[in-house]
């Protein structure tokens, strides 16, 4: 099923068409020559969007992980440390983190000791930041900028904190990245268009020599 909507272009269509008149006409090595570009074409396609496909898997692995979560255990209300998946955090929840962690959700510091957190996977930042639980600077607009909050894909380079969960999942800064990487593979690029519209100027044109010849 990959392999054909990987075939289906209109500019492998074409070649179809081409390759079909040539074998009719007995031109077997026009038609080999244009069934051999029709499958070069169709695997280039399906390698790209294979590598496509992985990338944004390689995404979404990252955040495949557990967290450190307070919650309540019992009825009485005692509330203790469980290790979690994350997919079952909930806005509100109470997070701890430690060096080595990987941030599990969109979070709000409400503690931290020395906490420094890597950020490359989002800003592009090669040296660590300092995450503290009062900003230091009030007016930052840019929330990769804020110093009170870390985001799901980052990680903690070193030391300690508590965090208040406010996103999680799809909703989450890095899972919206990852959605739209996903929704890009599905997307044709530019060449591709390019190669499209070609195709379509090329089968109007051969539409219109064939009325005219008949």
């Amino acid at each position: 099923m990959h392999l054909w909507t990987c075939y289906r272009n209109p500019f492998n269509l074409l070649l179809t068409v081409l390759g079909i008149v040539s074998y009719s006409t007995e031109d077997l090595f026009a038609a080999g020559v244009i069934a051999l570009m029709v499958g070069i074409s169709t695997l280039l396609n399906f390698i790209q969007e294979a590598r496509s496909t992985k990338a944004a898997d390689a995404l979404k692995a990252m955040v495949s992980n557990t967290a450190t979560v307070l919650r309540v255990v019992n009825e009485q209300g005692e509330s203790r440390w469980l290790e979690l998946p994350i997919d079952q955090l909930v806005p509100g929840d109470i997070i701890r983190l430690s060096a080595g962690d990987m941030i599990p959700a969109d979070l709000r510091i409400l503690q931290a000791r020395d906490l420094f957190v890597a950020q490359a996977s989002l800003t592009g930042e090669s040296l660590p930041v300092e995450k503290v639980a009062r900003s230091r600077d009030p007016l930052q607009q840019n929330p990769l900028e804020c110093d009170t909050l870390c985001f799901m894909g980052t990680n903690v380079v070193s030391g300690s904190a508590q965090a208040i969960v406010f996103a999680t999942g799809g909703r989450t800064w890095f899972g919206q990245l990852a959605g739209r990487v996903s929704e890009q593979e599905s997307e044709p690029n530019a060449f591709q268009k390019g190669i499209s519209r070609v195709s379509m100027l090329l089968i109007r044109f051969m539409l219109v020599m064939a009325r005219w010849c008949c």
